[in-house]
Formats: C-alpha cells, structure tokens, sequence
C-alpha cells in the first residue's frame, strides 16, 4: 500500500465521483480506478459501491477512511518536518551574550525568532568574550554576541557585522567638559577614564583606545571596572569620564551627559561571532535572520 494508493481513495470518498477525483489529483481516470483496484485487491475488501451517476463507500469503505486521512496528514507532517529542519527551523541554539542586550536591535531579533520560529529551542548565556571564545571552540555555545576587536579573534572563529553604534564622551553634568569641550581627543589626555575590564586586546575597550590613538589621546589614569552597566553610575559619582557606546549612554541615568565626538572611526560594532566550520542547519538559518537585523 502506498500513499498514492491512499490519496486516490480520499479524493474519490470525498468527491464521489472517480472522474472528478481524478482532475483533482491531475491523473487520468484509468489511472484511479487502477490505483482503487490495487488498494481494494490488497484489502481484500470493496471499498465503493459503483452506482450510475458515481460512487457511494461501502461500510469497509467508511471504516477505512478515517484512518486513510490521518496516514495522509501523518504523511504531510513528516515531509513539512523534513522541510523546516533542511531550513535550519527546528533544532537548539545555544546564544551567549554579555552586555550585548543594550543594542536596542538584539532584543527585536530575538523576539522575531522566537515569535517566527517556535520549533527552534534558543537559550540564552549570559558570558563575557574570553568565555564565549573557549564555549564556541568547544561546542558549548553555538554562537555569541560581543564588540569584538577582530584582529585578537581565534583562527577558528570569525564574525559577522551585526550592528554598529557611535561611541560618545560620557561625563558628569557639572563637569567643565560641559562648556569647553571642543571635540578634540588629545584635549582628555589628563582625565581619568572609566573603563570595561576586557581581556588585553580583545574587546570594546582595546578598541576603544586603538580608535583613540591617532588622534594623540592615550589615557594613562584608567579605573578597569568588570561590568559595563556600572560605568554610568561611577561617571556619574564624579570617579571619572568614559568613551562608550552610544546606546549605553542612552540608557544612563541622573547627573550624566553625553557628547557626541566628530571623528569617523569613533564607532563601535557589535558583531555575531561562530565557528568557521560550522554546519549546524539552525545556526545557519540564525545567521540568515540575524542578517536582516543590524
């Protein structure tokens, strides 16, 4: 018995009516009746009662249809779940992030990917960059988020663009940067600065102060603070000043201020980091998502 065997026997049930049947399906009708004979032969058992003007089932033929429907949607299932997971929509993404989630665009991807593709597990890891390096390589992440400075990426790893921000001059609001800063870096040299404690020369803060360097600005008072979210709140309390992205300082609090700085390579990106060998059918698709995103 096969599904095309099945498939004839509901269009004619349901139609009553083998020439009909037949145009529905796009076959000939010698072509059903045979497919009909076939499935009634290896039966055993008359399925239609022939009249005049069509076809009526017999009561083998009722008994039999229910369970010809569900083999045909069971059918219809399986190859749609075939689909979707050729389409990288089923399987799990283990996605590790840090402070990634103040870029307003990661939050409305995520909420479209859960929304659009339920049969997709995504769980969420909430690890800093030297961490998501070692989870990737060994297959304990699939893919993470972070402002990487590319040029310390491990060989196996590379990145994809995902977004880009400018990055601002945060500073007290009585600070007398307020009045008299003229948008030149080398002016903040004597600053103390409030930055994140990144791994030497791999994340937001080296590439912050490797974007500083050509316009004469290397700070030398630097207070390394391990979380990002707490660099407001020290700016704030008069410890320092600080260089970040754009969406951070706009989500700061009272008593900060930021200022927009005119230089072109002041600009931070948050990139998609994964394997390079990667074959995984639902991190691709991610991927794919994600590019539309940034």
């Amino acid at each position: 018995m096969e599904l095309r065997h099945l498939k004839a026997f509901v269009a004619a049930a349901e139609l009553q009516h083998f020439s009909r049947a037949a145009e529905q399906l796009g076959i000939a009708q010698p072509a059903l009746s045979q497919l009909i004979r076939t499935l009634e032969h290896e039966l055993g058992l008359v399925l239609f009662k022939r009249q005049n003007r069509g076809v009526i089932l017999t009561a083998a033929g009722h008994a039999f249809a229910p369970h010809a429907r569900r083999a045909i949607a069971s059918s219809d299932l399986a190859v749609a779940a075939a689909r979707q997971a050729r389409r990288g929509e089923v399987g799990e993404i283990k996605l590790g992030y840090h402070s990634a989630l103040l870029e307003p665009n990661l939050p409305q991807l995520l909420r479209h990917y859960f929304t659009a593709f339920p049969g997709v597990k995504v769980s969420l890891v909430d690890a800093g960059i030297r961490t998501q390096f070692e989870q990737l390589l060994g297959h304990d992440l699939d893919l993470g988020f972070a402002r990487v400075f590319k040029d310390h990426l491990p060989e196996r790893l590379r990145t994809h663009s995902f977004s880009q921000c400018p990055l601002v001059l945060l500073v007290p609001d009585n600070h007398g940067l307020m009045a008299g800063f003229n948008g030149e870096l080398a002016s903040l040299r004597n600053e103390r600065f409030v930055f994140l404690q990144d791994p030497t020369g791999i994340g937001l803060t080296s590439h912050t102060l490797q974007a500083c360097r050509p316009y004469q600005l290397h700070p030398q008072d630097i207070l390394h603070v391990p979380s990002l979210m707490s660099i407001p709140g020290l700016v704030a309390a008069g410890i320092g000043i600080s260089i970040v992205p754009q969406t951070l300082a706009q989500l700061s609090m009272p008593g900060v201020h930021f200022i927009e700085l005119p230089q072109p390579e002041m600009v931070s990106e948050l990139s998609l980091i994964s394997r390079i060998d990667e074959r995984s059918s639902a991190v691709m698709h991610f991927i794919d998502e994600a590019n539309g995103w940034g």
